[in-house]
């Protein structure tokens, strides 16, 4: 196959691929919705900022900061530019709460990974997830 024809097939393999750590931020994404705020605390810990919106629903503002992690850019005639192994540099976890509830989960700021969406912001919402996830386990009997 010539390197032209290639080209596309590379990008479109690029394009397909998700990073673990894209696919725990879209999971806490839905999983955290309803989890309790004092829960949310005590496995994501005391929030970097707060605020509370004029319909009385507050956000919580965790974040993540990573020095930039270089990479290749690349850019393309015709098609455009990408990166290669780099990674954004930061994520802002906003967390909408609605009385005693989780009711969102938004994510900015440059945190986007090697091969994922939003792959910075993993280390932000793994621990509540994996709390989540025991709370939910069948079975589960308190010491």
């Amino acid at each position: 196959m010539t390197p032209s024809r290639l080209m596309p097939l590379l990008l479109l393999a690029l394009a397909t691929c998700t990073s673990p750590g894209a696919r725990v931020a879209e999971q806490a994404r839905h999983s955290l919705v309803g989890m309790d705020v004092d829960d949310l605390q005590s496995c994501a810990g005391i929030p970097s900022r707060t605020a509370t919106l004029g319909d009385g629903t507050r956000l919580l503002s965790y974040e993540q900061k990573n020095a930039n992690i270089g990479g290749v850019s690349v850019n393309l005639p015709l098609v455009g530019g990408f990166n290669l192994a780099g990674s954004g540099s930061y994520c802002h976890a906003l967390f909408r709460i609605d009385g005693t509830r989780v009711a969102s989960l938004n994510y900015t700021g440059d945190n986007d990974d090697v091969d994922g969406e939003e792959g910075v912001c993993a280390p932000l919402v793994r621990g509540c997830l994996r709390a989540a996830a025991r709370s939910a386990a069948p079975g589960d009997v308190p010491p």
